[in-house]
């Protein structure tokens, strides 16, 4: 392993952006196993119910142990808890079917035996299970992210290199283009975007992707410019290289580094632009449980029941740090003044 990467190791912030992040692509990939329910199924008279609401240590015949009893929310007198019924908590139970990547099943991590439900986060104002949509929209998130980063890379990384590589009236338009697009602050430029393509989760990923491009423009374009005279690429010049062995041997991979770091960021970043997007109604349509669209709605209900807001935020605050955590380890650890 080479040292900048046992460097990367060994960060401390890195490590945490790590291990956080496992967590998140843990919850996406057994979304489903570790949902208690399903993230669509609906229970009017189960609205608002706060987390862990009839949760108790004691069964009805006083021996230890987690055991549920219903709740429910009364029109008039709130949140009420049946506490003379007692259901056993369970782990590993077989519960509502599902399917996901290809693989069908009904086993759970845990559920209860009986006609009652543990919320382990609360519902919001559906009677849907908050934890549940939470997972669920670990994967949707990611999706987000990784679309538009790989947008901001397909266009971006050729619209920088090129013209700075063959300079000339060619560079100077795009890079005017570039100065246009970097005058708008990037979430109003993605809302602008989503405003002509029409609202839609798959709208809001591009339009994010495309508020990265002069971005990524604009970085590789500085690291090719300050290579290109270098004597290196002036020796394979004079050996007969051609301008695309140039580019794709000798220029693009010490833009790898910087090009890594910013995308490790600009995860981060289109994940709270997409959210954004969800919270104004320009990204994911209901019933869809991403997070953007979860706080927008729980909004609405934070002097009823600020949790349905609480913890769709603190979902997305958890991912974004994930990211910003990898992004400072990266660029202390893959830069080369770098001696700790």
């Amino acid at each position: 392993m080479t040292r900048p990467w046992r460097r990367f190791l060994r960060h401390r912030l890195a490590q945490g952006g790590l291990f956080l992040l496992g967590l998140y692509l843990l919850g996406a990939l057994f979304a489903p196993i570790l949902a208690p329910y399903s993230p669509y199924t609906q229970d009017l008279r189960s609205a608002y119910i706060p987390p862990l609401t009839g949760l108790s240590f004691r069964g009805p015949d006083g021996r230890l142990g987690l055991y549920v009893s219903p709740a429910f929310r009364h029109p008039l007198e709130g949140v009420m808890v049946r506490w003379e019924e007692k259901y056993p908590l369970r782990f590993f139970v077989r519960g509502e079917e599902w399917s996901w990547l290809g693989v069908k099943g009904n086993l759970h991590l845990f559920g209860v035996e009986g006609p009652v439900r543990l919320y382990l986060l609360g519902t919001d104002e559906q009677g849907r299970d908050l934890f549940s949509r939470i997972l669920y929209g670990i994967p949707i998130s990611l999706t987000i992210g990784l679309v538009a980063v790989g947008i901001g890379l397909l266009v971006g990384v050729p619209l920088g290199a090129l013209p700075a590589y063959f300079g000339g009236r060619w560079d100077l338009l795009v890079q005017r283009l570039v100065d246009i697009l970097l005058a708008f602050p990037g979430i109003l430029l993605a809302i602008v975007l989503v405003a002509i393509l029409g609202p839609g989760l798959t709208n809001g990923m591009i339009a994010v992707g495309i508020a990265a491009v002069p971005i990524y423009a604009r970085l590789v374009r500085s690291v090719v410019l300050s290579l290109k005279a270098l004597d290196y690429v002036e020796a394979a010049r004079a050996l007969g290289a051609s301008h695309r062995r140039i580019l794709l041997r000798h220029l693009l991979p010490n833009a790898l580094t910087p090009i890594l770091i910013q995308s490790s960021l600009q995860m981060a970043i289109a994940i709270l632009f997409a959210a954004g997007l969800g919270f104004l109604g320009l990204g994911a349509r209901p019933p869809e449980p991403e997070w953007g669209l979860m706080l927008a709605r729980g909004r609405e209900y934070l002097a009823v029941a600020p949790h349905v807001a609480t913890f769709p935020g603190l979902a997305i605050v958890g991912l974004v740090l994930a990211f910003n955590l990898l992004g400072d380890g990266l660029r202390d650890a893959l830069d080369p003044r770098s001696r700790h």
